[in-house]
């Protein structure tokens, strides 16, 4: 009997010192909200490929006067085109960084040098491209939603079909006539600041992106086909090329491009488009000349006109982290 009344005491004397002990015991950390979200996921990161069927024209005429005396080259080109692009998008200040390079994987086309030849392009074209654009896309959400605003970026952009039967003359006799020839390559480089507007849409299947880019300021060199061994007439004298026709000047001109995309999981998005690029310029044409046998001096002849046209269908495969 005497342990039993023990045992209610003790655990009376327990009972009461509980509330006690718990009071001084230190809380648990509680549980995270399900809200809770890694700061890292106001970063969103897209990677992928890119192919451009794309359809290309070169054309320019220089001598001064417009007139059928003047010299002119042209090309018209079908190139499949390869891209790689990337792009980082803070969703948290709206900004992103883009970037994307290309080259062509195979060219077919023809040319048109005046007034001396004309002929299929060869093997050896070189159609490429790499850029990077800053965005900053204020009105709307890049979360969800859409999201529209504007861009600055730079374009490097190289356009030389193969016009390798295209010739200069390298060797001359007493009358000027060649009696050797270098082939001459249709090789520019543009050097493009790009200034522009872009829109973008993003659900739960499918999204949608544009944009329009000023080209205010283009740097374009390179060179042209020579016209031998016909050689061209200006201010009634025969002249052979002894080099190739180098052009240089500056242009300017406007790029845009559009893509639907669908998204078959989360993480990747297949897309179809187009773009089409456009630059134009007034060009000098710095030619190294023979006549009547006699090497002469460098002339430097204006261009009437000068452009470069690009265009073609997208197709697109993107992961998205």
């Amino acid at each position: 009997m005497k342990r039993f009344l023990k045992g209610v005491v003790a655990a009376l004397v327990l009972s009461t010192a509980m509330p006690a002990l718990a009071a001084d015991y230190p809380e648990l950390r509680p549980a995270y909200p399900e809200q809770w979200q890694n700061p890292d996921d106001d970063l969103r990161f897209e990677f992928g490929a890119r192919y451009w069927m794309s359809w290309g024209e070169q054309d320019a005429s220089y001598g001064g006067g417009g007139g059928p005396g003047d010299i002119g080259v042209s090309s018209r080109d079908f190139t499949h085109i390869g891209e790689l692009h990337g792009k980082i998008e803070d969703l948290s200040t709206q900004t992103y960084l883009s970037g994307k390079a290309g080259i062509g994987l195979s060219t077919t086309g023809t040319y048109a040098l005046t007034p001396s030849a004309s002929g299929s392009l060869g093997r050896n074209s070189t159609i490429g491209y790499a850029g990077a654009d800053f965005g900053w896309l204020p009105a709307g959400d890049m979360r969800q939603g859409a999201a529209f605003g504007g861009f600055v970026g730079y374009q490097y952009w190289k356009d030389a079909p193969d016009i390798g039967t295209a010739q200069y003359g390298t060797a001359f006799n007493g009358g000027g006539t060649p009696t050797a020839f270098g082939s001459a390559r249709n090789d520019l480089d543009i050097h493009a600041l790009r200034i522009g507007i872009k829109g973008q849409a993003d659900f739960d299947a499918f999204d949608v992106q544009g944009e329009v880019a000023a080209v205010p300021y283009a740097n374009i060199s390179g060179t042209v086909g020579g016209s031998s061994p016909t050689g061209f007439t200006f201010g009634g004298t025969n002249y052979q090329e002894r080099a190739p026709t180098t052009l240089s000047g500056r242009g300017y001109g406007v790029m845009a491009e559009g893509l639907v995309g669908f998204h078959p999981t989360r993480n990747l998005t297949l897309r179809v488009g187009g773009r089409a690029w456009y630059v134009e310029g007034q060009l000098d044409a710095r030619l190294a000349t023979n006549s009547g046998g006699v090497n002469n001096a460098a002339l430097t002849l204006p261009s009437n006109f000068a452009r470069i046209f690009r265009y073609g269908a997208l197709f697109e495969m993107t992961g998205r982290f």
